[in-house]
């Protein structure tokens, strides 16, 4: 009998109990899976901290759970106990196709698991489950459609505002409902998504989150526990969308007045909404805008509230509007061909260290 046959009786004898498998250890030790620097790799072999994660993402069972970068597996495996009725898990780097091929097969007899070698950033998440049907935006009960993932560091912000900007627009993941969030981000980072106002981690990262989700930090792992170790901890995030935003101004108007707002942090925050405008138009429109939103200019961008930063974008979106050249406007557009852009000062929430 082969092993994978084994496996498979195995498995049907003891319900959704895992059979005997390698350790991730010695899965990487027998296919020599060297972490890549360039990919932001790093492999988290501790079961008890894998199944710790899948768990902050709530009950999955008989749900649609989509794996973000499973590279050796340990979070696939934490992910399959919990039963799911369909694993989706999209992968970038083809040297871990054959422990996700052990993973698929082991799974077979009790669950869907399907995997996709590629780049999540190109990878259409509104085809991943076919048999899943649409949930009610509003109903209390969200849909039962959850991304899980260890996410590189180098890509985490970004696959997060285009996240973001999905469920804001009920697109990818969210075409299916309210779909779920559980990642792990930089310590940094992840202090970062939560912050409140006046926190020292507030940016635009924070206020994009929480106009559309709710945002938890759950728990920090110690780098020690990943290898190989990066600098820096890791924390696990939770986002869950809200099912009334606080804003219904398009997301990327929203995400370009936010950036501007944060762009020059220890300067006054008028300093950053003022270069939304052209020149010849900044200072009256920059006046009007705090003066209709009722923002005191003189604020720092980590004084605002979530509320104020709407009110500076809601009276921008009305502006603009009136005066369509103002949202193609760039104020670090070369002014003639071939200059140099001088950059201002950037809050650099996007920045991966």
């Amino acid at each position: 009998m082969s092993a994978s046959m084994k496996i498979s009786k195995a498995l049907k004898s003891t319900g959704i109990r895992l059979p005997p498998l390698p350790t991730i250890r010695d899965l990487v030790k027998l296919y020599q899976l060297r972490a890549i620097k360039q990919l932001s790799q790093n492999f988290l072999m501790d079961e008890r901290l894998t199944d710790k994660i899948v768990r902050a993402a709530g009950n999955i069972r008989d749900h649609y759970v989509l794996e973000v970068g499973p590279g050796p597996g340990g979070i696939t495996r934490s992910i399959i106990r919990q039963n799911p009725r369909h694993l989706v898990v999209v992968e970038k780097d083809q040297r871990f196709m054959p422990t996700m091929e052990m993973l698929a097969e082991v799974a077979q007899p009790f669950m869907r698991m399907d995997i996709v070698q590629g780049d999540i950033l190109d990878y259409r998440i509104e085809n991943a489950f076919p048999d899943c049907p649409q949930h009610d935006w509003m109903d209390v009960k969200r849909a039962p459609v959850h991304l899980i993932g260890n996410l590189p560091f180098a890509i985490s912000t970004r696959l997060l505002i285009n996240w973001l900007r999905d469920m804001s627009l009920r697109t990818g993941a969210w075409a299916y409902g309210r779909a779920s969030l559980t990642l792990t981000f930089q310590k940094e980072v992840a202090e970062r998504i939560v912050a409140p106002i006046l926190s020292d981690q507030r940016c635009r990262l924070s206020v994009m989150n929480q106009i559309w989700s709710k945002p938890e930090l759950r728990f920090i792992i110690s780098g020690r526990a990943f290898v190989p170790k990066p600098e820096v901890d890791v924390g696990v995030v939770t986002i869950v969308p809200m099912r009334t935003p606080l804003t219904q101004v398009h997301f990327d108007t929203v995400e370009k007045v936010v950036r501007h707002i944060f762009s020059m942090r220890q300067k006054y925050c008028r300093r950053g909404v003022a270069n939304l405008y052209p020149p010849e138009m900044r200072d009256e429109l920059t006046e009007q805008t705090f003066r209709q939103a009722e923002v005191d200019p003189l604020a720092r961008s980590f004084q605002l509230s979530v509320a104020e930063c709407l009110r500076i974008v809601e009276v921008y979106d009305s502006l603009a509007r009136k005066h369509p050249e103002i949202y193609s406007y760039d104020y670090r557009a070369p002014k003639v061909k071939g200059a140099p852009v001088e950059h201002d000062e950037q809050e650099d929430d996007d920045v991966e260290r």
